[in-house]
């Protein structure tokens, strides 16, 4: 049977002794204690026992009343009781600083997630929204994104979305070195061309094109660099008929290490030197040397061998 204590007028307390308890016992089954209006608790501490607590508010303030600019105590949050285990706390912690990516300046105050003896802790989402700007990461000191504990995280890495780890960027380096082919380098009218007879038509060679001149030809068995032709022990020109010319830088001398040795010419060829001399073989005549000569006025004539030059000196 229901009683009601109704008071028409004034307030209704109900006081015990300075440091006494006043209990509202619903009896052994746990009944229920409803509160029509406000509930105002004005201890230093409340403790709520049961196993689940539902709130309709959308909001909980924490840290209500604060009068300084910021948590007066550094820190508000939530704490969590792990029973024989450190305790996990999720804070508001004023002394912690954040890079602001919008307003490129560092704020105070930051969210933190960590134990009761501040050691950070884990959090585990599957998405992070920025509401579109830019998203900072570890901010300060020495520290790496890592995706470590994750199963060949390199290989899981195919869509062009997907953020790529070291691993991954050197396998993709090396792969690309041992199977990458590259038949030809281009910047403008200057390039470089690889050829293989195997693939392409024509010989294996390799040409070198600069400001659209072809400059040097490489192929097995000979080289031709700047119409110069270098194949096996013989240095000589592309182009039949062209001058070979080798010179020295200023006054200094073009010095043959070695026996110089000139094929012999037929009798009927000529030579037309210009302005030089030229030296070359022939069958020796008087002279006996086969070392023949003309000059710029076309006269031909052999060098005298030493013996015989002492004989014709005892004759004449």
């Amino acid at each position: 049977m229901s009683k009601i204590l109704n008071v028409n007028t004034g307030n209704y307390v109900a006081r015990v002794a300075s440091g006494n308890t006043i209990t509202l016992d619903t009896g052994a089954q746990a009944g229920t204690v409803v509160i029509t209006g406000d509930l105002q608790i004005n201890g230093e501490t409340t403790t709520v026992s049961s196993q689940q607590l539902d709130l309709v508010d959308n909001i909980i303030t924490l840290n209500k009343n604060e009068s300084g600019a910021g948590i007066t105590l550094n820190q508000s949050g939530i704490q969590v009781d792990r029973g024989s285990l450190t305790d996990a706390l999720f804070v508001f912690d004023e002394d912690i600083s954040f890079n602001d990516p919008i307003t490129q300046t560092v704020k105070a105050g930051t969210f933190v997630l960590k134990t009761a003896d501040n050691a950070i802790i884990g959090l585990r989402t599957n998405s992070i929204t920025t509401a579109g700007g830019d998203l900072y990461l570890i901010n300060s000191g020495t520290g790496v994104i890592s995706v470590s504990g994750t199963n060949n995280y390199e290989t899981q890495v195919t869509d062009d979305d997907d953020i790529p780890n070291k691993k991954y960027v050197d396998d993709t380096v090396t792969t690309g070195i041992q199977t990458i082919t590259i038949q030809s380098i281009q910047r403008g009218d200057s390039a470089l061309n690889l050829y293989d007879s195997g693939l392409d038509v024509g010989v294996s060679a390799f040409r070198v094109t600069i400001d659209g001149t072809e400059v040097a030809l490489f192929k097995s068995g000979s080289t031709e660099i700047e119409d110069i032709v270098f194949e096996n022990n013989t240095i000589s020109t592309v182009t039949s008929a062209t001058d070979l010319t080798l010179s020295s830088s200023g006054t200094a001398f073009v010095v043959i290490d070695g026996v110089l040795k000139m094929p012999i010419q037929s009798d009927a060829t000529s030579f037309a030197p210009g302005d030089n001399i030229v030296v070359y073989g022939k069958d020796p005549g008087f002279g006996n040397s086969g070392v023949y000569y003309t000059n710029k006025n076309n006269y031909e004539d052999e060098l005298i061998s030493t013996n015989r030059s002492l004989m014709f000196s005892m004759l004449f």
